[in-house]
Parts: C-alpha cells; sequence; structure tokens
C-alpha cells in the first residue's frame, strides 16, 4: 500500500510538472516587411505603460534570406501588451538617426501603431493576450541608406 501511494503521488507530480502554467499562454509574433538581411531585428515587450520604451522582454533574431521572422514568447500571463521593434541593420545596438532624429533603420510597434512626432503611447500599441496569441508587425523604413 506505501509503494502504491508513493506512486500516485510521483505520477500525479510528473503529470503536474507537465501541464501549461496556468493562466500563461504563448504569443507569436510575425514581422514582415524587413528590407534587408543586414544585422538584426530585435523586439521588446512590454506589460505597463510605465516600462514602455524602457526595459522589456527582449528577444532579438539574426537575418536570413526572406523579409519574414517568427519570434515566440511562451509562458506569459494573460494581460495587455505593447511591442516595439527595431531592424539595426548596421548592428551597433542602437536605432539610428538622421541629424533631424528620423530613425534611418526600420522600426514597428504592436496593434499598427503609428510613430507621428515621436513613438506611440502604450495604449495605442497595447493589445490583449488571453489565450494563444498570434501578432503582426509591418516594419516601416522613414530613409537612410
Amino acid at each position: 500500500m506505501k509503494t502504491l501511494i508513493t506512486i500516485v503521488i510521483a505520477a500525479s507530480l510528473f503529470i503536474g510538472s507537465t501541464l501549461p502554467k496556468e493562466n500563461t499562454t504563448t504569443l507569436t509574433v510575425t514581422v514582415d516587411g524587413i528590407r534587408n538581411t543586414d544585422g538584426w531585428v530585435g523586439l521588446a515587450l512590454y506589460d505597463s505603460e510605465g516600462e514602455f520604451l524602457g526595459e522589456g522582454s527582449f528577444a532579438e533574431k539574426e537575418l536570413e534570406a526572406g523579409s519574414t521572422l517568427e519570434f515566440v514568447f511562451e509562458d506569459i500571463p494573460n494581460g495587455t501588451y505593447a511591442i516595439a521593434a527595431i531592424h539595426d541593420e548596421n548592428g551597433n545596438g542602437d536605432l539610428d538617426t538622421n541629424e533631424y532624429g528620423m530613425p534611418t533603420e526600420g522600426f514597428g510597434f504592436s496593434n499598427e501603431a503609428q510613430a507621428t512626432m515621436g513613438p506611440p503611447s502604450f495604449d495605442e500599441a497595447s493589445f490583449e493576450v488571453d489565450g494563444e496569441t498570434e501578432h503582426y508587425i509591418e516594419m516601416v523604413y522613414m530613409g537612410g541608406y
């Protein structure tokens, strides 16, 4: 009997460890419109207005042939999020700008939020994640090389 109880407890612990975390999900983000394979594309995922365009959950990918990348954020809590994306073509770790402060490298925001006279607000870029979610970002290039 003691062995049976031990087996049942061990099985319960194993099954519990393989189940998805409660109230978490997967967010898949497709980034399209990347103009070349130079450098890398990075995404920052934000869950609050106070964090927006600061230190977020960051993921980056080196570019290969093709102009579409897919990023997957796993086990994120359901909630409201916003994403900022950059295409760092020269690999210097910055979104380069011209003498007028306009980006010369690609960028994009979730929810199709537009950057007019500066970046959009968290509210403009935010979207709800409640269960497995797919999101799309189109890169924008304003000029440059």
